[in-house]
């Protein structure tokens, strides 16, 4: 009862102080918003939309980029549910979602990066400079890796490159040291 009469007594101060916060606590909401990341993708704009959206503090970056650790969260859930969103990505991007690879190969034009988990491995194929996007990704799952395994005839699902993808992003694997 005696908080009842408290609150009674001082509501004018209360409510002030409520409107006073009002601009404050819109702010905050309004600061909270991010971009939304879509599935259609293909034409060259909507690749420069998918970066900004995956990505969207570096078009004020200068200098070094690094992504904010919220978005790189954010684009490892989208990839992971749009394995396909991967080859519209560049080296870098590649390398923010994913870190370093557990091997990296060169063969004449072709940069391969390779994430090798115990139940899956992912190939990422680059050619052209740092900024040409993936050109090609291979995966291949634990029943494709053992010795005498006859070779799959077609790619693998999109379910079974999400497995990977989760595996790979929760670091399941081990990082090139070289």
């Amino acid at each position: 009862m005696g908080f009842y009469w408290h609150v009674r007594r001082n509501a004018r101060r209360l409510s002030r102080l409520m409107l006073a916060m009002l601009p404050l606590m819109v702010l905050l909401v309004g600061s909270c918003k991010t971009s939304e990341v879509t599935n259609n993708f293909t034409r060259k704009n909507d690749v420069t939309q998918l970066r900004a959206a995956l990505f969207p503090d570096r078009v004020a970056a200068t200098g070094d980029y690094r992504p904010a650790g919220g978005y790189i969260a954010r684009a490892q859930d989208f990839v992971q549910s749009n394995p396909a969103a991967l080859t519209k990505l560049t080296e870098q991007e590649i390398g923010f979602l994913f870190g370093k690879p557990s091997m990296e190969r060169r063969d004449a034009d072709a940069r391969i990066w390779q994430y090798k988990t115990p139940s899956c491995v992912m190939d990422v194929f680059f050619y052209g400079g740092d900024q040409s996007p993936v050109s090609y990704i291979d995966y291949r799952i634990k029943a494709d890796l053992e010795q005498g395994a006859a070779p799959r005839t077609e790619p693998l699902g999109t379910r079974n490159q999400s497995k990977c993808l989760r595996k790979i992003v929760g670091g399941d694997f081990d990082s090139y040291r070289g």
